[in-house]
């Protein structure tokens, strides 16, 4: 059976200019939380082992998906590394019960076990601190090095600079993570960020993010995400008062070009929209995403997938997939969990037939694998436009050189590389 859990710590100690994440200071220790998220594992343990998924439905095949476990936020490397062990056990004993063991023995059930780190953190805490997660079973770790430029992270609100990126990863690779995914931000309009008159070299930005060892070896994974102005966040607040423009959208396409022709000519495989590896480290967390296998996500704003069967006889035929959230509240949040009132923090909503089909093509037309032909064929409409992409190279045939000869049924399609920066275009063609 196959388990995908993701647990948000919401704490940051600074708040970057772009995130509109929830997220708060840590105003007292992290006791409560912890004790309140555990207390959440435990409460849905039955949802989490009645939701996983045998590995034969799996999208991909058994190969393609496995047990994962993701401790994200905010930056959850705030916490003690004992306190980011005890969600582990936990979790551990969420999927496994009391097979699980303890956390001192070598029985880890997570084959990907991902935190999310800050820079910063990982200098101030050292190498014991890398170490203590290796024993809890953690063996990836996403830092948010986010830019390689000291003028641009000062901008963004970062409390690292380049020099920490680099001293972080080094210490991360000496504890023994091998394992490491940089997330970076593109599309910043450097007019704004940067001195008037200064470098602004895209690739050579790029080039200097790749070298954050510092030795000739890469990073196993990249994400580059595309600044985007959020509702809330201190750049909304920039736009709004007209301290920051936007880039445009022509030169925003062309830094994402650049940026995978790099990644591409550098050896990585862009296998998501957003995400590139090295052979064999795809990230399988966010790849379940994908592939719309169900996930718990415990903690305040997270967000859940459950699927359940329908009663016999039922005429949809079809699972009843189920999203639920927490409400983004962490003083609520551990009040609910000391006296077991989980509804006054959760809310739901049953997918329909057509909100289910609308994800299923978003969230795989993000991948290069793509998605079915014979999945959009069953809407005359989703058929027809997909044909028409087809014809315009917006969509590309998964293996094949062409689709001459071929019904769009007997097709695996996907976005081709050169349209994926406007990918949200083409999925709307289709739902």
């Amino acid at each position: 059976m196959i388990a995908v859990i993701y647990i948000h710590v919401p704490y940051c100690r600074s708040f970057c200019t772009y995130c509109d994440f929830y997220s708060v200071m840590p105003c007292h220790g992290y006791d409560a939380f912890v004790d309140a998220v555990c207390a959440e594992i435990s409460s849905r343990t039955e949802e989490i082992r009645a939701s996983s998924v045998p590995g034969g439905q799996c999208a991909g095949g058994p190969a393609s998906c496995r047990n994962t476990l993701y401790i994200g936020g905010g930056t959850p490397s705030v916490l003690p590394a004992e306190k980011i062990g005890k969600i582990a056990m936990a979790c551990r004993n969420a999927v496994y019960g009391d097979e699980g063991g303890n956390m001192s023995d070598e029985f880890h059930p997570f084959e990907e076990f991902t935190v999310e780190v800050n820079p910063d953190d990982i200098v101030t805490k050292g190498h014991a601190y890398v170490e203590a997660l290796l024993s809890f079973g953690v063996n990836r770790v996403s830092m948010g090095a986010q830019s390689m430029d000291d003028r641009v992270l000062k901008w963004m609100n970062r409390r690292h600079d380049a020099a920490s990126a680099r001293k972080a990863y080094r210490i991360l690779k000496d504890a023994g993570m091998e394992n490491i995914s940089i997330d970076m931000i593109f599309g910043y309009n450097p007019a704004c960020v940067l001195p008037a008159g200064a470098d602004a070299s895209w690739s050579a930005q790029v080039m200097e993010l790749l070298d954050i060892a510092g030795d000739g070896t890469l990073p196993t994974h990249i994400s580059a995400y595309q600044l985007s102005v959020e509702e809330g966040s201190a750049l909304a607040q920039m736009v709004s008062d007209g301290r920051y423009v936007e880039l445009a959208e022509d030169e925003c396409a062309e830094q994402y070009a650049t940026l995978c022709r790099i990644l591409r000519d550098s050896g990585y495989h862009h296998y998501e929209i957003s995400n590139f590896a090295l052979p064999g480290y795809e990230a399988m967390h966010n790849s379940a995403y994908w592939q719309h296998i169900p996930y718990a996500g415990i903690g305040p704003g997270a967000h859940s997938l459950c699927r359940s069967a329908r009663s016999a006889g039922d005429v949809e035929g079809m699972d009843i997939w189920t999203r639920s959230w927490n409400l983004p509240d962490v003083e609520a949040y551990i009040a609910a969990s000391r006296n077991g009132a989980w509804s006054g923090v959760r809310e739901s909503e049953i997918l329909s037939r057509q909100q289910y089909r609308e994800e299923e093509i978003m969230l795989s037309l993000r991948t290069d694998k793509g998605i079915s032909g014979a999945f959009l064929a069953e809407d005359p409409c989703a058929a027809k436009n997909a044909e028409k992409l087809l014809r315009a190279g917006a969509l590309e045939s998964v293996g094949r050189d062409s689709m001459g000869g071929f019904a769009l049924h007997e097709l695996q399609l996907r976005i081709s590389e050169k349209h994926m920066f406007v990918s949200d275009d083409i999925i709307s063609e289709l739902i």
